[in-house]
């Protein structure tokens, strides 16, 4: 090779690994009063620019990717090492929970009392949608938060007016004393927040059961991610009670359709599960052989509670 096409090459070869990242330093970001934890990697190259790093990974906790880095919920103390290329490794020391924890409820009335509620509210709203129900709320994920949150107050005359609820009470009251930390809102990456999307209450707020809807009972979650290597948001059903013959049934909100001047606000509908199982779109059939179904899940203000399925009425 000629010396200028050298001498070119080498130029080139410096100026490239000026502008590769090259040194990383992993930042952990955490707040006693919130139980999402955020690693940061800052990554530069040799001239000093901050850019993306290459193959950062977090191994040794569950993490996921998000912006600004990867979240993790401290639930206790862990240890995770951060890698990127070429070589960096750096371990970190993951904090136990912070001040907010949310809890579930410990006595098996409370969470019965919570799941009659969260069911009661939801099958409210096939109907009518309560005046409550902020519209702009209104899609899969805010049908999950409105009857959470309302099925942890005392269900009182004043309340009843508020929500427009006429059914006859369910049940009895979660203990007021219990569930208190989630009355503060959902975990999120920026601490508790009454507003969490679908992907937050998953990872978050709910704890997974596996793929197996037979293990369902009401006040359950199922969670779908259509469109593969580019995932929609989150959309979930929640079972409720059984049908007439004592099949499982489920409940959604299909969220607005159309857009623009189209644009409809969508509504709640109720389905069978073994309707669901053959849905026209294979993506939205809960069976383990679809990529899109993310699994079964509860609510973790129910973790511990007994897992018996749907029961055949008598």
């Amino acid at each position: 090779m000629k010396p200028r096409l050298l001498l070119g090459a080498g130029v080139v070869l410096a100026a490239a690994t000026m502008l590769v990242p090259l040194r990383h330093r992993a930042v952990l970001e955490a707040d006693p009063a919130n139980p999402v934890v955020r690693i940061r990697v800052d990554s530069r190259s040799l001239a000093g620019l901050r850019l993306p790093g290459w193959g950062v990974a977090v191994e040794g906790v569950p993490a996921w990717r998000g912006p600004g880095g990867f979240f993790l919920m401290a639930n206790g103390p862990a240890s995770a090492q951060v890698r990127a290329w070429p070589g960096f490794r750096q371990s970190l020391s993951i904090p136990g929970g912070g001040n907010w924890t949310p809890a579930g409820l410990p006595d098996e009335g409370d969470r019965e009392a919570f799941r009659s509620w969260f069911v009661a509210l939801l099958e409210q709203q096939v109907e009518a949608p309560s005046p409550a129900w902020e519209p702009a709320q209104r899609d899969c994920a805010g049908l999950l938060r409105f009857a959470f949150r309302e099925a942890l107050v005392p269900h009182t005359v004043e309340w009843r007016n508020r929500i427009a609820f006429s059914d006859s009470a369910p049940g009895q009251d979660p203990s007021p004393a219990l569930g208190a930390a989630w009355r503060q809102g959902f975990p999120t990456p920026d601490g508790p927040r009454p507003f969490a999307k679908g992907a937050f209450l998953r990872r978050l707020a709910c704890v997974p059961l596996g793929r197996d809807t037979a293990l369902a009972r009401p006040g359950d979650l199922v969670f779908f991610a259509r469109g593969g290597a580019r995932t929609q948001p989150d959309h979930a059903m929640a079972f409720v009670r059984p049908d007439v013959d004592g099949a499982p049934m489920l409940l959604y909100h299909t969220g607005p359709e159309g857009s623009g001047t189209t644009q409809k606000p969508g509504e709640v509908r109720r389905v069978r599960l073994d309707d669901l199982l053959h849905h026209p779109d294979p993506e939205f059939r809960p069976v383990p052989e679809n990529p899109s179904f993310l699994g079964l899940y509860r609510w973790q203000l129910l973790a511990g509670g007994a897992s018996e399925p749907f029961l055949p009425r008598s």
